[in-house]
């Protein structure tokens, strides 16, 4: 039994092809044809400005695909996703940039790829960078804004212009100006009266100005017949004149300068203190060193008024008493001691006697050496391999110590040592 197919059958048949060469031809029209193989690529923008589905993809103008979906990226509202199909015999290297334009100036979109030169392409499925030309009304809008801002400024100058012309002619400048013009007026009838009034006086005066004339006229007359006596003077001014040239003023001048400049070099090194006389102006360290002998001479004077038995070495008298004369110049009278000193006024060789020293090397020193900074009246010792240099002789421990004090400024590391006769003793065994 052979077998039919239904009329129903066919009909559905039929319906069924028909509404998928329909849906086919709808896409087909739009772009999509599904019967041809394609890469899909993806592009993220900000905004589309116009870009809807089957928006063509072009290359240098020529179509290679089109847009087959537009629509928010699913984890923010603020990008949209755009899905593309691209004609799979088009590679498309890598960076390139899929660009949103304008087709026409009735603002339809496109997106335009800009490719470059590497020779690595991306894949379907790859995601191409993104950007958005400004369309016709965007960069007039960005031509025209220049323009717009300096025709505000030029509103804004001449509406200031016009404000100040408006100042400027206002009621009081107005009354101002014709004060001005009656003024000008006023000065020109003065002028007239002036040259009237000079008119006057050159008809009144003219004998006068005829009499100055004529005094002129001798004048020059006067100069004409003494022509050759003013020549004379002329040439006694040009003698004189070449005789100062002559006479080498100009190495005067230069010697003068030649010893001004020493002088200041001079005076320079003085004020620097270079030299004795510099040394001697800005150094303080004679005047002081004058200033103790001045102290020491009048000590000493005094000294010999009381003690004149310490510088005589014969004595008839026995005046009975010792006055030394401390730093402050004041009196300290002592008994006599019959082993402090002897006829002669030299030290026995018990007697203890306090020094300050100053300096210890191990070489000899100058006695004018710039390391006793000044001080004169300095003594040599050489004790235990070093030389030992002191000054003064003290008959009491305070007045050693009084006298270091004096010059710790000058010689900071000075302390006092003492001597029994010609040996130096510990001060410890001496206060024992």
């Amino acid at each position: 039994m052979a077998f039919k197919i239904l009329n129903e059958v066919k009909v559905g048949v039929l319906v069924f092809i028909a509404i998928c060469l329909a849906i086919w031809g709808y896409h087909f029209l739009q772009g999509k044809n599904y019967f041809e193989s394609r890469n899909m690529y993806y592009v993220v923008y900000d905004k589309v400005d116009g870009l809807v589905e089957s928006s063509p993809v072009l290359i240098n103008g020529l179509k290679v695909g089109l847009v087959t979906e537009i629509s928010f990226t699913h984890d923010t509202l603020n990008r949209i996703f755009v899905k593309m199909l691209v004609d799979n015999e088009y590679q498309i290297p890598d960076s390139s940039i899929a660009e949103i334009y304008s087709v026409d100036l009735m603002g339809s979109k496109a997106i335009r790829l800009n490719l470059t030169k590497l020779n690595k392409f991306y894949k379907s499925g790859d995601t191409l960078y993104s950007k958005i030309e400004q369309d016709l009304k965007s960069q007039v809008s960005a031509q025209m804004l220049p323009l717009k801002v300096k025709a505000e400024e030029l509103i804004l100058s001449i509406d200031s212009v016009m404000s100040v012309v408006q100042n400027i002619f206002n009621e009081n400048t107005r009354e101002n100006l014709s004060k001005t013009f009656a003024s000008i007026k006023e000065t020109i009838k003065n002028l007239e009266s002036a040259s009237i009034s000079l008119d006057t006086l050159m008809r009144n005066e003219k004998y006068v100005l005829a009499r100055i004339f004529s005094n002129i006229e001798s004048i020059t007359n006067n100069l004409k017949n003494n022509n050759e006596q003013i020549n004379q003077i002329l040439n006694n001014f040009s003698m004189i004149s070449d005789s100062l040239q002559k006479s080498n003023i100009k190495n005067t001048i230069q010697n003068a300068n030649t010893v001004l400049l020493q002088a200041n070099s001079i005076l320079g090194k003085i004020n620097r203190g270079e030299g004795s006389f510099g040394l001697l102006i800005n150094n303080d360290t004679l005047y002081r060193n004058l200033e103790n002998a001045s102290k020491n001479l009048d000590k000493l004077m005094q000294d010999l008024r009381e003690n004149p038995k310490r510088y005589v070495r014969f004595s008839l008298f026995d005046f009975g008493r010792t006055v030394i004369i401390d730093e402050n110049g004041n009196k300290i009278k002592k008994r006599e001691r019959n082993n402090q000193t002897d006829t002669s006024g030299s030290t026995s060789d018990n007697t203890i006697i306090y020094k300050v020293q100053i300096r210890s090397a191990k070489k000899q020193i100058k006695p004018n050496s710039q390391e006793f900074k000044g001080i004169n009246n300095v003594e040599e010792n050489f004790i235990d391999g070093r030389y030992k240099y002191t000054i003064g002789r003290y008959s009491t421990l305070d007045d050693a110590i009084k006298e270091q004090q004096e010059i710790l400024n000058i010689f900071p590391d000075a302390f006092v040592v003492s001597f029994q006769g010609k040996q130096q003793v510990p001060i410890q065994d001496v206060r024992k």
